[in-house]
This record gives structure tokens, sequence and C-alpha cells, in this order.
């Protein structure tokens, strides 16, 4: 069974940063991981982003854009078959079409849904992306997902 994590707030309230930093996180803490596909230079990550990755022989999805209207249920139906990932990672926004999309992968799947959201600060939001990461990782970890 999969696990799905919805990464879920408002616009602009750092999902994509989020997803960005445990992108990042993830390939710095495991050197032996292989990129399966990027839909940019992995290395030179950018925002609205779509990357899977190899760690200990998991398939991991990380979904960066998750803006309504945006064909987030057909991007992530495509992952699911396409990829098979043990852990997908997405954005998604607090109501609407982003939210059913995720809730109907999750059905289609039946995989696990976990929703957590950004942190919010109005001080250095990269620190706030980065800890997030990190404490999505951790999670991952203590559910031995990773």
């Amino acid at each position: 069974m999969s696990t799905i994590i919805g990464i879920w707030n408002a616009s602009g309230k750092g999902k994509s940063s989020s997803i960005l930093s445990l992108a990042n996180f993830l390939m710095s803490t495991y050197q032996s991981y292989r990129v399966v596909h990027c839909n940019k230079n992995p290395s030179a990550l950018t925002i609205d982003f779509r990357l899977i990755l190899e760690i200990k022989g998991k398939i991991y999805a990380l979904e960066s854009m998750g803006d309504p209207n945006s064909g987030l249920e057909r991007r992530l139906d495509d992952i699911m078959v396409t990829y098979k990932p043990d852990v997908l990672v997405c954005a998604t926004r607090t109501r609407g079409n982003t939210v059913l999309a995720v809730q109907n992968i999750k059905a289609k799947y039946s995989s696990d849904l976990i929703w957590s959201s950004t942190y919010q600060t109005s001080h250095s939001h990269t620190l706030v992306n980065d800890a997030k990461a990190e404490h999505l990782h951790d999670l991952m970890r203590k559910l031995s997902l990773i």
C-alpha cells in the first residue's frame, strides 16, 4: 500500500517550497539515491517540479504543482500508474478540486493519506520550509516509510 502525504494550505503559503526543501533534504541525506524521473535538472530544482527518487529500494514521488485547475488528479494518477510510488508527496489547497483530486487518488489506489500543512511565519521562510522538510522526513522514518 502506498502512502500519500498531502501538504495543504492557501496560495502562497510555502507548499511547493516545503516540498522543494524535502527533495533537497532527501538527496543530500541519502547519497545512494537514484533519480527515476525529474522534469527539471535535479541538482538545480526550482518550484513546480516532479521528482521521482528511488531510495533504499523504495520509490518516492514529489509533485509540487498543486494549483486549482492544473490537472492535479491526472498528474497524480499518472505518477501512481507509471512509477508505483511507496510514498507520494504533493501540494494541494485547503479545499476544492485539489483536495478532491488527492482524495480520489487515495480511494482509487487504496492508499493511506496523511494531511499536513506548512509552517507560516513572518520571519525566515527558508528556515521554516527546511524545518518542515526535516519534520516530514522524521515522520516518514518513524512510520517506516523510509
